[in-house]
């Protein structure tokens, strides 16, 4: 009997540690120098760290446009996609790092792959940063609007409506709001990590929800851009380490 007991536990055990592999997510399972475009992409786009918000406009469909058939109804429905990430998360350095060598084909200048690669080690003790960058599958007058809002908002503009919130309610306040640059990383919105020389987010903490609103202030809108998407801490740890 003694035998086949050995043999149940093995397979016992080798059918867990399968299902563990199989639950890993493919950042988890191989250093980043060897992910796909697709994984650098999922994790930028749907992840512990990043997350996408879509704002739709279906005005279009209204009307005469009611007469036509559902595929042509779907066709003049247009989406904006805000893609939110913890930018000072590890892990989303170095999905950009990746999908921005990838993007290379092999032929990545020295100093470039160097300051890829301490742009991906690096860390923030400091700060947390959130990036948000807009998007969409067709060009449209809303994608030009969201970019326009990004582009022109100030730390002034977003500082008393712009907030890292925790599960019990405690907010943290924009330190610093930075528009787009031309590094393809979106706007920066700034937060300090330490709060009373503690950190803000921690594993207690059991999410945190990002909330930003680019409405502008008196101006009626086609589509109000308030930006509020949670996060789920304990998802957030990366090789041992929680990131954000």
């Amino acid at each position: 009997m003694r035998p086949a007991i050995h043999i149940t536990v093995a397979m016992i055990l080798i059918f867990c540690l399968s299902g563990f592999l199989l639950a890993q997510s493919p950042w988890e399972k191989k250093p980043y120098a060897e992910w796909s475009d697709k994984d650098a992409q999922k994790l930028l786009s749907e992840s512990p760290w990043s997350q996408t918000q879509v704002f739709s406009d279906t005005s279009q469909m209204t009307g005469t446009a009611r007469q036509d058939s559902s595929a042509s109804r779907i066709a003049n429905v247009f989406h904006v996609n805000f893609r939110i990430r913890f930018l000072s998360a590890k892990p989303v350095r170095q999905a950009v790092s990746r999908s921005m060598e990838l993007k290379q084909k092999g032929a990545m200048p020295e100093q470039l792959a160097a300051q890829l690669k301490a742009f991906a080690a690096a860390d923030f003790p400091d700060f947390i940063i959130v990036t948000a960058l807009c998007d969409s599958d067709q060009p449209n007058i809303h994608l030009q609007e969201a970019n326009a809002r990004l582009n022109n908002r100030t730390t002034a503009d977003l500082k008393n409506n712009t907030y890292l919130e925790l599960k019990n309610g405690k907010r943290l306040f924009l330190h610093e709001y930075q528009p787009p640059r031309n590094d393809g990383l979106g706007a920066r919105f700034v937060f300090p990590r330490l709060v009373d020389g503690k950190a803000f987010i921690t594993p207690e903490g059991g999410e945190v929800r990002f909330v930003a609103d680019l409405s502008e202030g008196g101006t009626p809108t086609k589509m109000a851009y308030r930006l509020d998407r949670r996060f789920k801490i304990s998802d957030m740890n990366f090789q041992g380490k929680l990131e954000y």
